[in-house]
């Protein structure tokens, strides 16, 4: 590793805690020996691998993880053919995952490939013997986007500017899908959002477009009304802001000719906000409350802070940035000190408590009355919320709670992985109800306030019945759940009952996305309704939501394919993936594809663990043994797509078994 670094934990704590005890200032953008900086090099070498890859703690090597630190130790002015493991270095990784981005096939992880093979120096056109550029201009449609969508066209004009490839056409239609507020969505029609604005204004100037054009000047001006009071970016919605977001919005603005510590909401700029997502071991959490993916987030940060915006080459000094000061990052303040009026439920008269119950995780919570004031972090909570019949008493949900209609009024209060604890605190709620995708600090945080939380996290359908019960019970709706749970029961026992009578079980998949392809494997609620229609999953052994290369899944040519509902944006609405199963080339010799066993289940129908679970169950039975279930017919797709590739599904899997894409920084 660079200069064999041997700093230490207690070597960052002493220097992150001089910076916040000496009153001063901090001038953008960083250099690169700021203490910020080499503490966040620092936890990032200390996340590398034997392979010499990256990965976050407790799981493998992940190759997109790899790309993002490998860009940001090139963005600090370092060599990554430096930084090894066991004699293996971040270039030799990088050489050995090229195989495996090939066999992806997906659009923004090919043109992520070529980022990162230009900044480490070498060749996108021969790397391992494959020409990346190639590959990525296979994928241009004649529209000009490359693939589908705004956001893998973003990647695909980044880095084939970087390559130095013409890339007019494409500048064309990415220009030509700005929203009339300025920014730029996921996909064609979509909502604005921050991330996807920041990229394309990156993509848009890297590819030649003049900071002075007018699709510049609006997407920075669209920044402005979107700004938090805490001078941070989020998503969209009403969810947290995040670092993410913030690292986007930071680089668009650099490569605008913008100075983004002079972007001040409430005197707090974004760069304020970044910085105060840093622990004191180096790594930044995904908000300053939630620590999510600490070494991908880390290697956001870094680019931002030193005010290098992607494309990130080697000896490039980024875009010039009027430079000044900006005040150092305050402590985190709790929302109990900002609010503490409002962090205390309000006083209830009694009406038939006090109520225990005992959630997911053993705890065991006693409510003093039945509760008036719900909160929901989960759509699969907020639908079992709704069918016990407690909704009229729901006042927050996040912004993925789209079901029943009636959500549609309720005073939303983050995302799903980005909840937004102060809208939490401040809609007064006597009863949280958490999931596992909220993660434990949040709930833990929440509970430090003084909030009930009861959280949910059925690992199986009959997990998803038993927490009918327990929300029956936290609500005082005890007999109404008692009597959803047993039909429930009932219904899928049935469904166990008729599939015995199946004389094959046909291997089965389920596609949550498609550039690349994700499919559902072992231990989901997926899995589990293909073994109780008598069915086997064509991938056992993939765990959970993984992403599986073209050349596999055309190998293990499954019999029924699956596919997640999501419709096209705008008026030429159309169901994407399934579109993508039908007409994909390389995919017409996949025995469902050829005998049209192709079937659409509606995504929140199959991926929340809330009662519609078993609705999807009966429509999968069908869709699997038509002979003996009777011809479910392919159910009408959902009018609009989540405002982000895969989330809304994966936001609904997260309930019970999946913890955020979280992907994040998707952009």
């Amino acid at each position: 590793m660079t200069g064999n670094r041997t700093r230490t934990i207690f070597f960052l704590i002493v220097l992150l805690c001089s910076i916040a005890c000496v009153p001063g200032t901090v001038a953008y953008p960083l250099p690169a020996d700021a203490p910020q900086i080499e503490s966040a090099l620092a936890y990032m070498q200390s996340c590398q691998r034997e392979d010499g890859g990256f990965g976050e703690e407790g799981r493998e090597t992940s190759a997109a993880t790899s790309t993002w630190v490998i860009m940001a130790i090139v963005g600090a002015g370092e060599d990554p053919s430096t930084w090894t493991k066991g004699g293996v270095s971040a270039v030799d990784y990088l050489h050995s995952i090229a195989a495996e981005t090939v066999a992806i096939d997906g659009t923004a992880e090919t043109a992520k490939m070529i980022l990162t093979i230009l900044a480490v120096g070498e060749d996108p056109y021969d790397f391992e013997g494959t020409d990346f550029v190639a590959l990525l201009k296979a994928k241009q449609e004649s529209s000009g986007s490359f693939g589908d969508h705004i956001y893998t066209t973003n990647w695909a004009l980044m880095a084939l500017a970087a390559a130095g490839e013409d890339t007019s056409k494409a500048v064309q239609w990415l220009s030509a899908q700005q929203n009339a507020d300025g920014g730029f969505g996921w996909t064609p029609g979509a909502e604005s959002d921050c991330d996807d604005t920041a990229s394309a204004v990156e993509a848009l100037i890297a590819a030649g477009t003049p900071r002075s054009s007018p699709a510049i000047t609006k997407a920075t001006a669209f920044f402005r009304t979107v700004q938090c009071e805490n001078g941070g970016f989020n998503y969209g919605g009403s969810s947290a802001a995040n670092t993410a977001s913030d690292a986007w919005v930071i680089q668009a603005l650099v490569e605008a000719g913008e100075n983004p510590a002079r972007w001040t909401k409430e005197g707090k700029s974004p760069v304020d906000h970044l910085l105060s997502a840093q622990a004191a071991e180096g790594y930044f959490k995904w908000t300053p409350i939630l620590t999510d993916n600490p070494c991908r987030m880390t290697a956001s940060a870094v680019p931002a802070l030193l005010g290098r915006p992607y494309p990130v080459l080697p000896d490039d000094v980024g875009s010039p940035v009027a430079a000044g000061p900006t005040a150092s990052p305050a402590p985190i303040e709790s929302p109990a000190v900002t609010a503490s009026a409002s962090a205390a439920p309000p006083p209830k008269a009694a009406t038939g408590g006090p109520i225990t119950v005992t959630d997911d995780f053993g705890v065991t919570l006693t409510l003093p009355n039945v509760p008036q004031r719900i909160v929901s972090l989960a759509p699969s909570n907020t639908e079992i919320v709704y069918a016990v019949g407690a909704g009229d008493r729901v006042v927050g949900v996040t912004d993925y709670c789209d079901y029943p209609a009636a959500t549609a009024d309720v005073e939303k209060v983050g995302g799903y992985s980005t909840v937004n604890i102060e809208k939490v605190v401040a809609a007064k709620p006597d009863l949280v109800l958490a999931a596992l995708g909220n993660t434990e600090e949040v709930v833990t945080y929440m509970q430090g306030l003084g909030l009930a939380v009861v959280s949910l996290n059925p690992a199986s359908i009959q997990g998803v019945v038993e927490d009918v019960r327990i929300v029956g019970t936290a609500t005082g709706n005890a007999q109404e759940a008692k009597a959803i749970a047993s039909s429930m029961e009932q219904r899928i026992a049935a469904v166990r009952s008729k599939a015995s009578a199946a004389t094959e079980w046909p291997t089965v998949a389920h596609i949550v996305w498609y550039d690349p392809i994700w499919v559902s494997g072992r231990d989901t609620f997926q899995d589990e309704m293909f073994e109780i229609a008598h069915a086997k999953n064509a991938f056992p052994g993939v765990e959970g939501w993984q992403i599986v290369g073209l050349e596999d899944f055309i190998t293990t040519n499954p019999d029924i394919i699956l596919v997640n509902s999501g419709s096209g944006m705008g008026e030429a609405s159309y169901d994407l993936i399934y579109t993508y199963m039908m007409e994909e080339p390389r995919l017409q010799g996949v025995t469902a594809v050829r005998e049209g066993r192709v079937y659409i289940v509606e995504s929140d129908m199959i991926d929340r663990g809330g009662p519609r679970i078993v609705d999807a169950l009966e429509v999968v039975a069908a869709d699997i043994h038509p002979d003996i279930f009777g011809d479910a017919g392919t159910p009408v797709p959902a009018e609009t797509q989540s405002p982000m590739p895969y989330a809304g599904a994966l936001a609904g899997c997260a309930a019970g078994l999946f913890v955020g894409l979280r992907g994040r920084g998707r952009a």
